[in-house]
């Protein structure tokens, strides 16, 4: 393994300690608030400690599918990315989430086969984590005059959307003068997509972004 590679292998771990570290600290809390007599807990100990397992299930299936090996025992991705959100939304409340058709799926599937849950997953990240406080995601798939996948995140109103540099340069490859925990997933993304023989573009328009996976007819696999 290089360096380069190790780095990314750690950065990607410190991402999902992080991640994981809120659901699994409030469970540890609310077994802490039973303390050693579990006849005195109450029912708000109980509700904190069934949330946040819950959540930290649901945020493990999507880890699991976005930045692992799940292969065939990825499930619905639809389901996955729901649950995600659930886990994260904030006081505005849950991301509002429209998903394509079967049909475009179907395209997708037969354009990228068995890894394109994985790039769906991870255009979604993406877009999430350029976006704080993100309203709603919209996923588009288009055949026309390539084949592409695009997220649009889109936030408050009023409020105006950028791409942080050093992301573009992370998600294209280029990193100097090196990764951080802030731009690891952006550079997993890229590869992942560059692997599939495409790229991403990165694009702010008032109060989002899009995320725009291409993939040429030439160059995307069979």
């Amino acid at each position: 393994m290089s360096d380069t590679e190790l780095e990314l292998a750690q950065l990607l771990c410190t991402r999902l300690c992080h991640d994981m570290a809120g659901p699994v600290g409030a469970v540890a809390a609310g077994v802490e608030l039973i303390g050693g007599d579990p006849t005195q807990v109450d029912t708000e100990t109980l509700g904190l400690i069934g949330n946040s397992s819950a959540a930290a299930a649901l945020k493990l299936k999507f880890m699991r599918v976005a930045l692992g090996l799940a292969g065939g025992a990825a499930g619905d991705p639809k389901a996955l990315l729901d649950g995600y959100l659930e886990t994260v939304a904030g006081p505005a409340g849950k991301t509002a989430l429209t998903w394509p058709s079967s049909e475009d799926l179907s395209v997708a599937v037969a354009t990228l086969g068995a890894g394109w849950i994985q790039i769906i997953l991870n255009l979604c990240l993406l877009g999430l984590e350029t976006q704080p406080g993100t309203r709603t995601l919209s996923l588009q798939i288009m055949h026309s005059p390539d084949f592409s996948i695009a997220v649009d995140v889109r936030g408050a109103e009023g409020r105006a959307s950028s791409v942080r540099d050093e992301l573009i340069a992370a998600v294209a490859g280029r990193v100097p003068p090196a990764l951080s925990a802030k731009t690891v997933h952006g550079n997993l993304a890229g590869r992942i997509v560059r692997a599939a023989g495409g790229k991403i573009e990165l694009v702010a328009s008032g109060n989002g972004v899009m995320v725009t996976a291409v993939f040429p007819k030439t160059g995307a696999p069979s």
